[in-house]
């Protein structure tokens, strides 16, 4: 019984808006547009806030990356001077070490030189000389010739030993794949 009751008043109120509606278009409409006016008021403040945020976080996101670009021309520009520095450092010292072997170089070919008067000196006076002073002489070169072979040998070990401490030296070199 109260339900039917409660829907009669629901029946009646409905025909009675109804009824105002249709007697009454004019304030119906003017309602009707204040309700959709209200609402896109409504929806155009929350998209303005919206595009606010969005403006300020790009704004953000900008001067980060600017700051991030900075940062990183900064360290290449002092990994470059450092390196700078390292090669010219490796050709300051590669001078230096050039400068001495030609030096060495300069100083063994003197002495080269002298040996080599001193041998042809030698063949003139072995022409005349005595048999015991020509087998001194053939026992010397001998002794001679076997300390030039020593230091071939050791010259040639030292080479390769150079030629494998390069090769490991350059297999163990970082290679750069970023400015990190």
């Amino acid at each position: 019984m109260i339900w039917l009751s409660i829907l009669s008043a629901l029946k009646r109120f409905f025909y009675v808006c109804i009824k105002w509606i249709l007697e009454n278009k004019r304030w119906v409409l003017i309602i009707i547009l204040l309700i959709c006016c209200l609402f896109q008021s409504c929806q155009v403040n929350k998209l303005a806030g919206q595009i606010k945020t969005l403006k300020q976080q790009h704004t953000d996101s900008v001067t980060q990356q600017q700051l991030a670009a900075e940062n990183s021309k900064v360290q290449a520009a002092q990994q470059e001077r450092r390196w700078a520095e390292q090669i010219t450092k490796a050709e300051q010292n590669y001078n230096v070490k050039i400068k001495q072997i030609q030096s060495d170089a300069s100083a063994a070919q003197s002495a080269a030189n002298s040996l080599s008067k001193q041998l042809s000196i030698a063949k003139q006076r072995l022409s005349s000389a005595s048999r015991e002073t020509v087998i001194e002489y053939a026992d010397s070169s001998s002794d001679i010739l076997e300390s030039c072979i020593t230091e071939y040998r050791n010259v040639a070990q030292k080479a390769d030993e150079h030629a494998a401490d390069a090769e490991r030296l350059s297999n163990a070199w970082p290679l750069v794949d970023s400015f990190n």
